[in-house]
């Protein structure tokens, strides 16, 4: 399963209160950290907290969302990877 920037997108953008990207049954969701547990079997790809984090308040180009799609598209196949760096 392939994160893609889009899903990035929706994560920072999305109206669900404290988003968490997830892979469940083969997609990409965003569900709100406090309905986590009724998607028994998801793995948490990242949540909109852990990326404002990294990258800050601002607008992300097509190539630094795709770059950073990437890095947790491996961290998920890979998870004894060490984290991904995004873009500063």
């Amino acid at each position: 399963m392939a994160i893609t920037g889009r899903d990035i997108e929706r994560l920072l953008y999305t109206d669900t209160p404290d988003p968490i990207l997830v892979v469940h049954t083969g997609s990409t969701r965003i569900v709100a950290a406090a309905e986590l547990g009724g998607h028994t079997g998801a793995v948490v790809v990242c949540s909109r907290t852990e990326i404002l984090r990294r990258v800050g308040e601002r607008d992300l180009t097509e190539a630094q969302l795709a770059a950073m799609a990437a890095a947790l598209t491996a961290a998920i196949q890979d998870p004894a990877q060490q984290q991904p760096l995004w873009p500063a």
